[in-house]
């Protein structure tokens, strides 16, 4: 019996020792086309010759294939007679997660050869390949709806509606026809939370204001988090050289660029988001997964495009929150400079710094400066209304021991320099001690 000639997608072994270099030329195939099958027990002209075959004899194909490829493929093992009663055995798989390596070594077939790859084509398999995790990855809910996604992409003007044909088309779909992780990311009920956290001072020791943006599409939280940041964003009018000067806290469109390209490129696997942390001079943003593999700091600065999750790309430029033109980081490199960015420890982190001190900053700093000022009477009726907020004057009077004629002259003292505030009506209301 014959099967034909060696091709690309087509391999012949005569015996099982030479199964590595089986193995090496279904690597081959995979990384050429996608597809490969090898036989065991046919030779080089295609006839079959039959071998021996154990009871352990695929289980060991089985480990064999797991020990050596990477990254994991589903491979089809056969026990195959011809009409002569000849035993040979047919290894066939499929994989486009390109490129696959064979212990280690990654190789191309070359109609029946195989080739070591040089390393700029490896770059070009490695930024080119279908390695686009989650959308290989089934999300632990398949109940999942799209209204929040297909409502971004209306209001820009593309047709959307929460149909299979929109999973398919859109990329929401697996190979197993299952919803994937970017689904999970985009649905209505995706429940991961983004954190805008603001802290007192120059380090993370003492932690004032956490936001969280969550429980719904992933488009509109990571657009929620544009528009705290314009908010925040404020002018300083400077007459200092005769003329109008606007100055901004910080440059926005880089802020905006280092956002999107957090989202982006972040490691969504581990369903960890990306994070911003705000200081008094400074704001971080954090992304998890590091540097895109094969792609230098230098490239990354010049502002070369590896997409991480290209299937998040293909959304987020439908719905304009990115441009696939590689201008996000030298746009910051030009105003911050490239000290703005650290890789460490598998993350990404941006530093925007500050133009000037900002006005929630320097109120702060004075009202420290007026508190260290306080009396002690000042101060002990402070803390008490802060640990009973609904007591009143009298009470508070009986308390420490104190007049309330002069209570009421500390509250009135306390509240001039917007240490309490008086929330409610003065029967049913309370004291907010900020």
């Amino acid at each position: 019996m014959n099967l034909g000639k060696e091709n690309e997608t087509l391999e012949f072994k005569l015996s099982l020792s030479q199964l590595d270099k089986g193995l090496k030329s279904l690597s081959a195939m995979l990384n050429r086309g996608g597809k490969g099958t090898v036989y065991f027990g046919v030779d080089d002209d295609g006839e079959v010759k039959g071998l021996s075959i154990g009871k352990k004899t695929l289980l060991d194909i089985r480990n064999r294939v797991t020990d050596l490829i990477e990254p994991k493929i589903i491979s089809n093992i056969e026990e195959i007679f011809d009409e002569s009663g000849n035993a040979y055995i047919k290894i066939s798989a499929q994989g486009f997660d390109i490129p696959y390596s064979c212990d280690g070594r990654y190789y191309i077939r070359n109609v029946s050869a195989d080739e070591h790859i040089p390393n700029e084509i490896l770059r070009k398999m490695l930024a080119s390949g279908d390695a686009d995790i989650i959308r290989q990855i089934s999300s632990d809910r398949q109940d999942l709806s799209f209204s929040g996604l297909c409502s971004m992409l209306i209001q820009n003007d593309v047709h959307a509606a929460d149909t299979p044909e929109f999973h398919f088309n859109y990329g929401l779909l697996n190979r197993d026809r299952k919803f994937n992780m970017m689904a999970y990311l985009l649905s209505d009920q995706n429940e991961i939370m983004i954190k805008v956290v603001r802290f007192t001072g120059l380090d993370k020791s003492e932690m004032s204001e956490r936001t969280e943006y969550g429980a719904q599409c992933l488009l509109i939280s990571v657009n929620q988090v544009l528009q705290y940041f314009k908010v925040i964003d404020t002018m300083k009018v400077d007459l200092s050289e005769g003329q109008r000067r606007e100055i901004p806290l910080f440059l926005y469109e880089a802020f905006r660029e280092a956002w999107i390209n957090a989202c982006l490129h972040n490691s969504w696997a581990e369903k960890v988001p990306p994070s911003v942390h705000i200081f008094d001079n400074r704001i971080e943003i954090v992304s998890y997964g590091g540097l895109p593999y094969g792609l230098s700091q230098e490239g990354f600065y010049r502002g070369t495009s590896v997409p991480v999750n290209k299937g998040l790309l293909t959304v987020f430029m439908a719905t304009h929150f990115a441009e696939q033109t590689g201008h996000g980081v030298p746009i910051i490199v030009s105003s911050y400079g490239k000290e703005a960015f650290s890789f460490e420890d598998g993350m990404v982190k941006v530093t925007l710094g500050f133009a000037y001190e900002p006005d929630s900053v320097t109120a702060r700093k004075f009202k420290e400066k007026a508190r260290e000022k306080l009396t002690k009477n000042q101060n002990d009726v402070l803390v008490f209304l802060k640990e009973n907020p609904h007591s009143s004057l009298q009470e508070a009077a009986n308390a420490l021991s104190l007049s309330l004629a002069g209570v009421k002259k500390i509250m009135a003292k306390l509240q001039t320099l917007e240490f309490i505030t008086r929330i409610g009506s003065k029967k049913d209301g309370y004291w907010l001690v900020k």
